[in-house]
């Protein structure tokens, strides 16, 4: 920049010339962005030197290349470990909840049985007090019933309805066949008829 300025300088220009002005704005302004980048470049060069001081590295053993590089390995190695503890936690608590869930589904199914046996128990010195009560909570709970078993369904006959609203679908609903039957009241060919 020194030697582009002592140019400029030097060199002789005629009053308003264009050419004149355009090499002397791109000095000055790539003057000042020198002065920035010498200033960051200062600063960068202090920022890494003190870096190598907290880690303890030698830096005349140790390039910048291979500093940054064993930095990015940390840096990725260390998110992976955050990673897989995060997994290992969550695998943690999820088996932490089902033992949880196991053991209260385990001491309510407990309670409902000593419940049970005490609503259930007769005293065996004939003792009639807490009778009613206990009865009015096994009704109340529902506990008197639970142990009835539920009856199959009886197959009953049914007959059809032949009346003519209800035939909507003829292969659902069958109509009663007429057959001949004879009581050994008439001898006859003629026969009366009955449903079957």
């Amino acid at each position: 920049m020194v030697r582009v300025r002592g140019c400029l300088y030097s060199f002789p220009c005629e009053f308003g010339d264009p050419l004149d002005s355009a090499p002397h704005s791109f000095s000055l302004l790539a003057g000042e962005q020198l002065q920035k980048l010498l200033v960051m470049h200062d600063n960068m060069s202090t920022l890494y030197q003190n870096m190598l001081q907290y880690f303890a590295i030698d830096p005349k053993k140790t390039s910048v290349e291979e500093f940054f590089t064993d930095m990015s390995n940390f840096r990725s190695m260390f998110m992976q470990a955050v990673r897989e503890n995060v997994r290992r936690r969550e695998a943690e608590e999820k088996q932490r909840r089902v033992r949880a869930a196991k053991e209260k589904a385990e001491r309510e199914k407990q309670e409902r049985q000593q419940k049970k046996k005490r609503l259930l128990e007769v005293n065996t010195e004939n003792d009639e007090t807490g009778v009613m009560d206990s009865l009015l909570e096994a009704l109340q709970s529902g506990a008197a019933f639970r142990d009835r078993r539920k009856r199959a369904p009886r197959t009953r006959d049914v007959w059809p309805n032949l009346s003519p609203s209800s035939s909507s679908s003829s292969s659902q609903q069958q109509r009663p066949v007429l057959k001949p039957c004879n009581h050994g009241k008439m001898k006859s060919p003629k026969s009366t008829y009955k449903c079957v």
